[in-house]
């Protein structure tokens, strides 16, 4: 009766030792899968995860945090890859940033690479009220990633600073694709050249309580999204904002830094300086609301005084273009910019004056 007993309790043990290896190895396979991508993408593409991530007021507050990942999906082979992801630092910070399978990425698992990782960088500045992520990987060469290959590439942790009032949402992006961010977000092939893939944002949500319908998001376009000017003519700038709650306040950029005194809805630009410049314009609302506009571009040229039309002489075209547009001013419908020679923000006879005293100046062909 004794061995037996013992036997039994040997075949107890024994039972409750493979459980406990069982629901390790469960375990274990869990870790191995954190890092898969859960919402793949046809190839060849980028993307945050989740693409939506929505809180309320009743389930989430303030220093509440959760972890977005960046995943990719590539046809090619890989040998590095960077991507920088801005957010709204009104309404969020970042507060740790890490590979998903450490020391790599899980789409560089098994190579030998570099990997790296900052918050909040120096070296992409904050835009308006914007701050961004930065992580980049690199094998050591030569060593590459082959395609067709999937898997996710980091992992960010991000504490929620603001709530949002009664009736409001709270509305941003975890940015990669905007002209702001997807021109630091690549991917290399072992020959140094870049892919061409599709860069996926996420989106961030949160709903306060109950109250009146919320705003509709913060939006923000400025025109002209493109222009040539000549030396010392201005360019005036406009904006149309629309959603969110005023009153609002606004900052223009010029070349990704804020322009002093350039707090109202539009702005003029002028320069001396032959070069292309990128234009701007930040708006934030009344309850932590931000929002970017496109990026305008301007090209400021050397143009003979009076060449209205840009052909690089002055004749009679020019002459009909400020004859068509004399004694308009900005807004007008014969309002053009080009005529306004001496850029005083009027056609009238100082202009004419500049164009005939230069008639028949350029390059004409013989």
């Amino acid at each position: 009766m004794f061995y037996k007993a013992r036997g039994k309790r040997r075949m107890r043990i024994r039972a409750r030792e493979l459980m406990l290896v069982v629901i390790l190895l469960m375990g274990f396979t869990v870790i191995l899968a954190r890092g898969a991508p859960s919402q793949p993408h046809n190839a060849d593409a980028m993307w945050v995860e989740p693409a939506a991530l929505n809180f309320d007021t009743n389930t989430t507050s303030v220093g509440f945090k959760f972890n977005v990942t960046v995943a990719m999906n590539f046809t090619g082979d890989t040998f590095a890859w960077q991507a920088v992801i801005y957010y709204n630092a009104t309404q969020l910070n970042c507060t740790r940033v890490g590979a998903t399978a450490p020391p790599t990425s899980e789409f560089m698992t098994g190579h030998s690479t570099t990997f790296s990782k900052a918050i909040n960088p120096g070296s992409y500045p904050p835009i308006g009220g914007l701050k961004s992520v930065l992580a980049a990987e690199t094998c050591s060469s030569p060593d590459f990633a082959p395609g067709p290959n999937s898997g996710t590439l980091f992992w960010a942790e991000f504490q929620i600073l603001l709530a949002p009032g009664a009736g409001q949402t709270f509305n941003s992006k975890f940015d990669i694709s905007t002209q702001y961010a997807a021109t630091n977000t690549y991917v290399w092939d072992p020959t140094g050249n870049s892919y061409t893939f599709t860069p996926s944002d996420g989106t961030y949500q949160f709903t306060g309580p109950s109250g009146p319908p919320a705003p509709k998001p913060l939006l923000v376009s400025i025109s002209p999204s493109s222009a040539s000017v000549a030396l010392n003519q201005t360019l005036l700038f406009t904006s149309n904002v629309t959603g969110g709650t005023g009153p609002y306040s606004f900052q223009w950029f010029l070349n990704n830094t804020a322009v002093p005194s350039a707090t109202s809805n539009n702005w003029t630009f002028s320069s001396m300086i032959n070069a292309t410049y990128t234009v701007y314009l930040n708006v934030a609302d009344n309850v932590g609301g931000n929002a970017i506009s496109n990026i305008a571009s301007v090209t400021v040229l050397f143009r003979i005084p009076g060449d209205v039309n840009g052909d690089n002489k002055v004749d009679g075209k020019d002459v009909a273009l400020a004859a068509l547009a004399f004694g308009s001013v900005p807004g007008t419908t014969t309002w053009n910019q080009n005529t306004d020679v001496n850029g005083d923000g009027r056609i009238d006879g100082k202009d004419l004056v500049i164009i005939v005293r230069n008639y028949g100046t350029g390059h004409f062909m013989p």
